[in-house]
């Protein structure tokens, strides 16, 4: 019995019928993996890439983002060019890496018009727009963070791309004719809601949301108004505010402004991911899908403009890492540090820092030096996320403006310790609201989230109440509207408009 290779067990025969390993190339590590031939430049994501590769990456994740939601949805697929969209856009920028490059990136592809109504040529190989016109909005946060004012900066930016600029500043939410006077310079006309808004106080020292009209506070210009309401909150509780704040000044924009029918916010993955952890963290788990949606359709503060406008996110498959190599390499100057951490006093970044939105981002940076797969996974649960309740005919939460959960305050003072009694009292269990006092407090309209914000610290609860000659923190005046909308119920609404019905 043999063992050779053949019938003739020959040294030949043996190399003839064993074929020789195949000895595959080698690849640099340090060449890009898409293309690789060129050196990688940077890595991202721990894969190397090069310049030539980067952009188109970047690119086919934009868009795709922003043509799926505006495409017909007999069109499948995702790089298909949108028709004409019916109105303009809004372009949030806020001089961070996502805005510009997203700014950036529109203007490059063409998207928006110059507002002539000039047509490609698409003989020549001209694509058409999917916007006629378009504006920028920036809202300046700077005299609230101590930061210096890019007003002047952001407009420069905007009239090179050829759009139009509004500039908005945080203290406006309680300016009650900014929404007058966008509306005029546009040529709308005034406004039809005469109201007389009603100042919502919050006492430090207690948490007590009654509303009532107050005098000593109207000689009071809109930026002490603000500065007293964040030093009167926890220092945890003033980033949630300055969020608020901006939604709905974006919000206000967008319906103030004539014919706008997208709002596009330069939110990245990084910041999607904080979102995710810290708004479960402080209690907005339950709207949470919404916010995180790509598409959301905005709901208007009054009834003057009842026409959705819908919110999209372009940037949300693009990381906050990949969009600031995108403006290093496109010359795009960014300021990416908001300084919404302890207010005007303090830069927000080092240590003492007690927001919880700082703490989540330092978090989520620093473990995706070791685990590059952290901020996709993140956001990949939080995309299975599904709302539980119904979000049109879901009660507004008079703060958020988002869907509030039905009797957050009771379950709260199940669950929540909010106020310490002495040892000699027995503590008594938290009774819920009755309908009566509805109607002239807050605390039962707000959402958990919301509720908690407001809250003060336990130790700051000890303190005496505030005296009559101390100022009061007021509330945005959007607060009031919303939660004067929310009161008023179909039947009382019914015998309000009953002349006018046939």
């Amino acid at each position: 019995m043999s063992c050779g290779n053949g019938p003739g067990n020959t040294a030949e025969e043996g190399e003839v019928l064993m074929p020789k390993r195949r000895i595959l190339p080698r690849t640099d590590p340090k060449s890009c993996f898409r293309c690789h031939t060129a050196r990688g430049a940077f890595i991202l994501r721990s894969q190397p890439h090069c310049k030539d590769c980067f952009f188109p990456s970047v690119q086919l994740r934009f868009t795709r983002r922003i043509y799926q939601p505006l495409r017909p949805p007999t069109v499948r697929k995702n790089v298909t060019r949108p028709p004409i969209q019916d109105g303009q856009v809004l372009v949030a920028l806020s001089g961070g890496a996502g805005s510009m490059a997203m700014l950036d990136q529109m203007t490059d592809l063409g998207l928006i018009g110059s507002g002539d109504g000039a047509r490609a040529d698409k003989t020549k190989g001209e694509k058409e727009v999917v916007w006629e016109s378009g504006t920028v909005v920036y809202v300046e946060f700077a005299w609230v963070t101590g930061m210096s004012a890019r007003m002047e900066e952001m407009e420069e930016v905007a009239k090179s791309q050829g759009l139009g600029f509004v500039g908005v500043r945080a203290e406006d939410v309680y300016d009650e004719g900014l929404e007058r006077r966008l509306r005029g310079k546009c040529g709308q006309g005034q406004s039809s809601d005469t109201h007389t808004y009603r100042q919502w106080h919050v006492i430090p020292t207690r948490a007590d949301f009654s509303g009532s009209s107050s005098s000593s506070n109207t000689s009071q210009d809109n930026l002490t108004r603000l500065r007293t309401l964040l030093s009167s909150l926890p220092p945890t509780s003033r980033p949630s505010l300055l969020q608020l704040i901006l939604d709905h000044l974006l919000t206000l924009v967008a319906h103030s402004l004539p014919n706008v029918s997208q709002l596009l916010l330069g939110e990245t993955s990084t910041r999607e991911a904080q979102r995710v952890i810290s708004a479960t963290a402080s209690g907005r788990g339950w709207a949470l899908p919404l916010e995180l949606a790509n598409t959301l359709s905005l709901r208007p503060s009054s009834t003057v403009d009842p026409s959705p406008i819908i919110r999209l996110k372009p940037m949300k498959d693009i990381s906050l890492k990949e969009a600031a190599v995108y403006c290093h390499l496109r010359r795009l100057p960014t300021v990416n540090q908001r300084r919404w951490v302890d207010g005007r006093s303090s830069g927000g970044r080092g240590k003492g820092s007690t927001s919880l939105e700082m703490l989540t981002e330092q978090f989520i940076l620093g473990l995706s030096v070791t685990h590059p797969s952290t901020v996709s996974t993140i956001n990949k649960t939080g995309d299975k996320l599904v709302f539980s309740g119904n979000a049109q005919s879901a009660e507004l939460c008079p703060l958020c403006q988002m869907p509030a959960e039905p009797s957050a305050q009771a379950w709260k003072s199940r669950t929540a310790l909010t106020s310490l009694p002495d040892k000699t009292e027995p503590i008594h269990r938290a009774e819920p609201v009755v309908p009566e006092q509805q109607d002239s407090t807050l605390e039962p309209l707000l959402c958990y989230a919301c509720l908690t914000t407001l809250t003060p610290h336990t130790h700051t609860a000890k303190k005496p109440p505030a005296e009559d000659g101390e100022t009061e923190a007021e509330l945005p005046l959007w607060v009031e509207q919303r939660a004067r909308h929310r009161r008023v119920g179909p039947e009382e609404m019914r015998k309000d408009i009953q002349e006018f019905l046939l």
